[in-house]
Order: C-alpha cells, then structure tokens, then sequence
C-alpha cells in the first residue's frame, strides 16, 4: 500500500501517513506517531481522532497512556463506498439545482449555452432533458420523426411525460400519420393545432421548453442541439403563438 491509494479516498497526506505508521508499527501514542510522521504532537491528536472518526484506527484508554491502532484494511472499502455514495449523491444534487442555476446565469447573460447529440441515443436524451426540466413543451412536430422512432419507446415516452404531468401544445401537419383519437391526446395532455398538410414539411422537430429550445433532425444524420437561452426560447415561443392563432384562424 502507498499513500497515493489513501489520498485517493479523500484522506489527506499527512492522515494517509499516520494510518500507515499505525498498520506499520501497531498501537501508537500520539507523540509517538509525531516522531514516525515528522508531525507536530497537536496536529498528531487531531490526525488519530480524525482517523477514528472514520473509522480506519481505534483509541484505546485502557492503559496510562492513550494509543491509537489501526483497524481492518477492509474498513478502506466501506469508506469508498462511503466516498463514492457522497459523490453521487452530490452529483444528483448538482443535477437537480442545474435548470435554476442555468436559469440565474443566461437571465443575466446574454450568451447561450449550446449542447449537440448525435444518433439514436443522443435523441433520446434530448427528450429525457425535457422529462427532467418538467415545463410546457412548445413542439413544431416533423411528419419524419414517425419513421424514426421506436413505435413502443415513444409511446411509453408519451406516458412518462403526461404521467409528469407535463403539457404537449403542438402544431402538426395534417398527415395520415398523425393521430386523429381527441381521447389519446387528452390522456396525453397533448393540445394539438393542424398544419396544413403541406404546410410545413421539413425533417426536424422543434421543442420550446422552460428556457431550452430544442432542435432534432431527421435527414440521412440524426443529429439534435439544445440551446439554452431564455431569449432564444422566449421568442420561439411568441413565434409559435402567432403561428398557431393563423392556423387555428384559418381553421375557422
């Protein structure tokens, strides 16, 4: 065993030196630990009681002087477990907390933040973005995007986003694919406007969600962006707004 592997679960140098003493010469006094490591005789007490806090070394009162031994190597594996766990929990953390905090940074800056995915999986997580932001979803939708998803994951997608409770207004062409059951789109909480079946052909969807504008193409690469930009988002939707009331007027 070196150091490095000790320091690799969080203890410091001086902590990773002093376990090793203890495992090397067995119970230590704090003064005696002072001399092994070259530390001071206070900074000696606060590395064994930092070490039993973890514990990676046991205190022993039971003669006139208090020593210090070092337990089981194996406790090194429930303390990276322990460090690992933290981790990820800090990570879920950072996770949650991230659409507020990019919300609080593109509200007072004007430079967006742009995220490309490629292929199959890459989509994937641009509709998973959309599940974790949990807001109104504005969707221009492609005729082409029925060719390319999986018929039994996009329909358990669709469940998943209205079991969140997250509201689908969409503009679809009037294609015959596109479904026509008024039942299935208010499960769904899906609000739909008919384009004209011509009236808008290209090969990418587009997505407005919280401060997120979301672009999926289908041509011969299957490629998506996220841009992340309350102003970006914010126009598409006034966009969007004025292109469904001539629709749903035309409809009239």
């Amino acid at each position: 065993m070196n150091s490095s592997t000790l320091t690799a679960l969080g203890l410091n140098k001086s902590q990773a030196k002093a376990y090793m003493a203890l495992v090397q010469f067995g119970s230590l006094t704090p003064p005696e630990l002072s001399e092994k490591i070259n530390e001071s005789r206070t900074n000696s007490y606060k590395i064994l009681e930092r070490l039993s806090e973890l514990s990676l070394a046991k205190r022993n009162d039971s003669q006139k002087k208090i020593t210090y031994s070092a337990n089981n190597p194996v406790t090194l594996e429930s303390l990276a477990t322990q460090r690992r766990d933290e981790v990820l929990e800090h990570e879920k953390q950072v996770k949650s907390a991230m659409p507020t905090l990019l919300n609080f940074f593109y509200t007072y800056s004007e430079q967006p933040g742009i995220r490309f995915f490629q292929g199959e999986e890459g989509i994937k997580q641009i509709l998973d973005d959309m599940l974790r932001t949990h807001q109104t979803v504005h969707l221009i939708r492609s005729p082409a995007d029925v060719e390319f998803h999986d018929p039994v994951y996009f329909e358990a997608y669709k469940k998943r986003r209205a079991k969140l409770g997250i509201k689908t207004i969409a503009l679809t062409p009037d294609v015959p694919t596109a479904n026509r059951n008024k039942s299935i789109d208010t499960d769904g909480l899906f609000d739909r406007t008919w384009l004209p079946k011509n009236g808008y052909t290209g090969a990418a969807d587009w997505y407005a969600y919280g401060n997120k504008l979301a672009i999926i193409s289908y041509g011969e690469e299957k490629i998506g962006m996220i841009i992340e930009s309350p102003i970006i988002a914010d126009s598409f939707k006034q966009l969007f707004g004025l292109l469904q009331t001539s629709c749903s007027s035309k409809a009239r």
